[in-house]
């Protein structure tokens, strides 16, 4: 059964619709992370907070596939995307196809060699915490978007939980907010049966002790999606 996305605005319908052609092109290797992944649970869940973003973040797994960040971008040139240029560090995460734009990640703390791996156009791409977790707990779940439909490689409902507290690590990011929002969005659809039997590898149990105890210090963060506070304490409970 796939999953029906409500109608969207057409910078994110494109974003779809370039997601489904990457998992033609690339089935595996990938995962659909940040803003849209929350998006796909929380309309799957019904929950009552649901925040529309225009781009997709896909985090490539390159501690299993080495050569994924050059391969990866040759297929996203492929389906018509171009870079849409270096920062002063080199980076070209964002590539555009049309009103589509998605920004390709790394995760974090493989290496330097790991994080001087370039893609097909000579550029290194961004390295975003709590991605390697994303990309073990990952599943793929068809999708209908408007017109288009397709397979998405996203993570888990956990593993969507811990990537959005592992963003809390990200100090001077201006979307700091969001990020919360978004993990109190996850919360609130989360399931006692979700967790049940779950452990916890030690990076993620630190990412999501950090975020529960900055919300337990700052409640008043919960002010935008208060529904997430039962999640909140089947978290707690989960990390005992």
């Amino acid at each position: 059964m796939s999953i029906e996305l409500p109608a969207m605005l057409v910078r994110q319908q494109e974003a779809w619709r370039a997601v489904f052609d990457i998992h033609d092109a690339v089935p595996k290797g990938w995962v659909l992370v940040g803003g849209q992944a929350v998006f796909l649970h929380a309309v799957e869940r019904g929950a009552t907070v649901v925040r529309a973003t225009k781009d997709a973040d896909i985090a490539l797994d390159i501690r299993a596939y080495p050569r994924m960040l050059h391969d990866f971008t040759a297929h996203l040139l492929k389906l018509g995307f171009e870079s849409a240029g270096a920062s002063m560090e080199g980076h070209q995460h964002r590539w555009t196809r049309g009103e589509a734009v998605v920004d390709v990640l790394i995760p974090r703390h493989l290496g330097e060699r790991a994080g001087n791996r370039r893609g097909a156009t000579g550029g290194t791409t961004i390295a975003a915490p709590a991605s390697q977790q994303a990309l073990d707990r990952s599943e793929t779940v068809k999708v209908q978007a408007g017109s288009a439909s397709g397979r998405v490689n996203r993570p888990t409902l956990l593993g969507s939980l811990i990537g959005k507290a592992g963003a809390l690590t990200i100090i001077d990011d201006p979307g700091r907010q969001r990020h919360i929002d978004d993990f109190l969005t996850l919360a609130s659809v989360i399931r006692a049966s979700d967790l049940q039997g779950v452990s916890y590898r030690p990076a993620e149990r630190d990412h999501l002790a950090n975020m529960l105890g900055h919300l337990a210090k700052h409640p008043e963060l919960m002010a935008n999606v208060p529904e997430g506070s039962e999640g909140l304490g089947r978290l707690r409970i989960s990390l005992n």
